[in-house]
């Protein structure tokens, strides 16, 4: 019954999609409604990626808590980064100021943390592949 639904709204909007898409080809309507067209399907998809893996979380409990772990652990990786971050001002040779104390901290840690799971990633494949061999 839902996947009925789901295909027939998906349908609904393609149409609209297309019917637009040829309507701005004919330039009988502007780029500002073909625009405003695509805001309501990005808060269409948005709306969409926030309430579904919710229910799916509710539907399936220990898929959740798997779920839950890993953004607990990414938050870690996250809070990890930050501790590790510095809060330098930087300027250029001119004087000018190109990252004050909060955006340089906050793109230290980014990138420590992108450097963390990067190098966790590598890892986790070098050990699957290692691992195979002695099986």
């Amino acid at each position: 019954m839902n996947n009925k639904i789901f295909r027939f709204i998906l349908s609904g909007l393609l149409g609209i999609s297309a019917i637009l898409s040829v309507l701005f080809f004919l330039e009988s309507i502007s780029e500002g409604i073909l625009i405003a067209w695509c805001y309501v399907l990005f808060a269409i998809a948005t709306v969409a990626a926030i309430i579904f893996p919710i229910v799916n979380m509710i539907s399936n409990p220990t898929g959740a808590k798997n779920v839950l772990i890993g953004v607990a652990l990414t938050g870690l990786v996250f809070g990890i980064g930050f501790a590790f971050s510095t809060n330098e001002e930087y300027y250029t040779l001119s004087g000018v100021q190109l990252a004050d104390a909060f955006e340089s901290s906050y793109s230290e840690a980014g990138l420590i943390a992108f450097y963390i799971m990067g190098t966790t990633a590598i890892l986790a494949v070098i050990y699957a592949e290692v691992s195979k061999l002695f099986k």
